[in-house]
């Protein structure tokens, strides 16, 4: 038997393939095991990690939601607004599929161009969007509407940049009080602050899978949290009675060259603030004032000391006050009244404003009683309306001194912010109720369900429903024929009361001499009030006194409001409280006019003036309306003369600037529907003075 020797280079081969072949195995079976520990053991942890580098949560910003006025009308919005961005040196040819299902070649360059002129973009910015050497990126800072750019969606080299904007359309006065906001930082002022919660809504979350290059990649798998609206709020606000608040207030400020003045307008019924207008340093101001600012109001608080007393039965209504014509001693201070009078009764008291008179009754009151009866007035405690640094005002406790007590009756030594002074007015013109004041109306969700609304909340009864009546009674008598005859409107009745006080110096030691506060606070129609109207010029140069400087505005304001159609106001109420019109009384001749007159008529008896011509009846509108402005009442102190005057033109006015035209020319105006500002008699008729023209206003 032959052996075979294995030659030594072959086992040695033979050795080394064996180790590779175990090293491959067992390298395969590494490869395995750590695939099946990745994939199997820590498979998830792997998951997430692969998901942190290329999955990330965006957090969704959600639409801010709207404010709105009384009527529906929006003030402020969030828009969602576009920017264009352009990468110059990635503009040019791209395909695109059309309508029709052909892919089509186009040119970026073209379309980018084209819509950029379209859109006004100055050329400066146009330039540099197809400047490649320059640019690498352009991010055009105009902000468009998403339809004016839905040509450049998908458009090679173009992107655009989605963004929530906060847009404010409100009356200049009143951008104050809604405040400020952005969706970048949240709310900044005003009631944007106070009602930010209600308004902001919850964010949301998005999950996106970023490519190598950090490009966003679709992914239907991956879950998303939806963002959720704000709400939107409904304010009390009248927006038409607002501009009208404004008009009134810029009026009255250049006519007296006051340096500022507030008006604020509350619906004595259910305490729904409508219309607030501040300026400061001639110019709108940017917040609150009538909610924020304090004042010493002056003769304005007489009323709620002589309410007390009359409800607590220390004073009758006739009770006779000595007023020492006019000028009496109180310690060491010596009290003036304009209107002098040896007595007067408490009614003349209110009428005349006796500082005297007034005086003399609080001294029927405590310390204590005083106290309170100002704060359950509601001075010196904040009213609770959702306003931020909403002012309390100041009423210091007793005791008193002699002279802080009686200062306190005619409105120094404390003060009070224009809504403070409204609220209290409107318990008189309420029944004697005092209301939670409101600026929000309703709140909705994004869905339309409501979430909340504003219903009448009685803080106190601060008077008896009698001592109201009587009270209202008395605030009358001063429109009519006491200090505030400015506001007397000739076919209502307006009840209110002025004040005129000193203004303080900034430091708060002593009083600014020749300076001013003039104010008015009043209520319409005092039998039925739908308005409790505070207004106050600061400063005012000349004539300074409330009655006449801000009873006037008033005056104006409550013109023009019933010459609107959407002011807030009752009309059928008010068709039933105003007068019917008085043909005005012949004046009597004296013996020369009554000679001249036999002579003249039989002189030209065949020569007939023509008369005026006859106006057609309408049919009944579908909303009552009040005729305007007004017959006189009996006392009145307007004069209505008999002269035949010519209707004037109206064309290109508005409803309540021609309203106020037909008024100077001498007509009473009665406002139906129709398709434009027009009159009926036309332009040119002849017509006696005090006549009835009828002006066609559209909805």
């Amino acid at each position: 038997m032959t052996s075979t020797v294995e030659p030594e280079g072959h086992a040695l081969s033979r050795g080394r393939a064996s180790f590779v072949h175990i090293t491959l195995v067992l390298f395969a079976a590494a490869v395995v095991a750590r695939s099946a520990q990745l994939q199997v053991v820590e498979h998830a942890h792997w998951q997430q990690e692969a998901e942190r580098q290329h999955v990330r949560d965006v957090a969704v910003t959600p639409p801010r939601g709207a404010i709105l006025d009384a009527t529906g009308v929006v003030l402020v919005e969030t828009r969602e607004q576009m920017h264009i961005a352009v990468e110059p040196h990635n503009l040019g040819e791209f395909k695109r599929k059309g309508a029709d299902g052909k892919t089509r070649t186009l040119d970026s360059r073209t379309i980018l161009r084209k819509a950029l002129k379209d859109l006004r973009v100055p050329d400066m910015w146009i330039k540099r969007s197809f400047d490649r050497k320059k640019y690498k990126w352009v991010e055009i800072p105009q902000k468009f509407a998403p339809a004016d750019v839905q040509r450049l969606q998908n458009v090679k080299g173009v992107k655009l940049i989605s963004s929530l904007n906060r847009i404010n359309s409100t009356p200049q006065g009143l951008a104050g009080i809604v405040g400020v906001a952005s969706t970048a930082t949240g709310a900044r002022s005003g009631l944007e602050s106070e009602l930010d919660e209600l308004l902001r809504g919850q964010a949301g979350l998005d999950s996106v899978v970023r490519d190598g290059v950090g490009g966003r990649i679709g992914s239907p798998m991956l879950s998303a949290i939806a963002a959720r609206p704000g709400h939107n709020v409904t304010l009390t606000i009248n927006q038409q009675l607002q501009e009208i608040a404004e008009e009134a207030l810029a009026n009255a400020r250049a006519r007296t060259d006051a340096t500022g003045g507030d008006v604020l307008i509350l619906d004595p019924r259910d305490g729904a603030v409508l219309a607030i207008a501040g300026i400061r340093n001639g110019k709108a101001a940017y917040t609150g004032n009538g909610l924020t600012e304090a004042f010493e109001p002056g003769s304005v608080m007489k009323p709620f000391i002589v309410a007390r007393l009359l409800d607590l039965q220390r004073v009758t209504p006739d009770e006779v006050f000595n007023t020492y014509n006019g000028k009496w001693k109180l310690g060491r201070k010596v009290y003036d009244d304009t209107h002098k009078a040896e007595q007067m009764t408490l009614r003349d008291v209110v009428r005349f404003s006796s500082n005297i008179g007034t005086v003399q009754a609080s001294l029927k009151l405590s310390d204590g009683e005083e106290y309170e009866a100002l704060r359950d007035f509601g001075f010196g405690v904040p009213t609770g309306i959702s306003y931020p640094s909403e002012s309390r005002g100041d009423v210091k406790r007793p005791p008193y001194s002699q002279l802080n007590h009686a200062q306190m009756s005619i409105g120094y030594a404390m003060s009070a912010t224009p809504l403070q002074i409204a609220t209290a007015y409107a318990a008189i013109a309420n029944g004697g109720e005092l209301l939670e004041p409101a600026l929000v109306r309703e709140v909705r969700d994004a869905d339309g369900k409501l979430v909340h609304r504003h219903t009448r909340t009685v803080v106190r009864r601060v008077i008896s429903t009698e001592v109201s009546e009587i009270m209202r009674d008395m605030l009358k008598s001063v429109v009519d024929s006491g200090t505030s005859t400015a506001a007397d409107m000739q076919q209502f009745d307006v009840g209110g009361k002025s004040g005129t006080a000193r203004r303080v110096r900034d430091n708060g030691r002593g009083y600014e001499l020749g300076k001013y506060n003039s104010s008015f606070a009043g209520m319409f129609p005092v039998e039925k009030p739908q308005y409790v109207i505070v207004a106050r010029l600061i400063d005012p140069q000349g004539t300074y006194y409330g009655g006449l400087v801000s009873g006037t505005m008033v005056n104006d304001l409550l013109q023009s409001a019933i010459a609107t159609r959407d002011a807030s106001l009752d009309r059928g109420e008010l068709a039933r409280l105003a007068r019917p019109v008085q043909a005005p009384l012949p004046k009597p001749r004296t013996p020369e006019q009554q000679r001249i007159a036999e002579r003249d008529s039989a002189r030209f008896d065949s020569l007939k003036a023509p008369a005026p011509p006859k106006v057609e009846p309408v049919p009944m509108p579908s909303r009552i309306v009040v005729d305007l402005p007004f017959a006189a009442k009996s006392g009145a102190r307007r004069k209505i003369t008999s002269d035949i005057r010519t209707v004037p033109s109206v064309y290109g006015l508005s409803a309540r600037q021609a309203a106020r035209t037909l008024y100077a020319a001498g007509f009473q105006v009665s406002v139906v529907d129709g398709s434009s500002v027009r009159t009926r008699p036309a332009a040119g008729a002849a017509l006696r003075a005090g006549s009835t023209v009828q002006l066609e206003s559209p909805r």
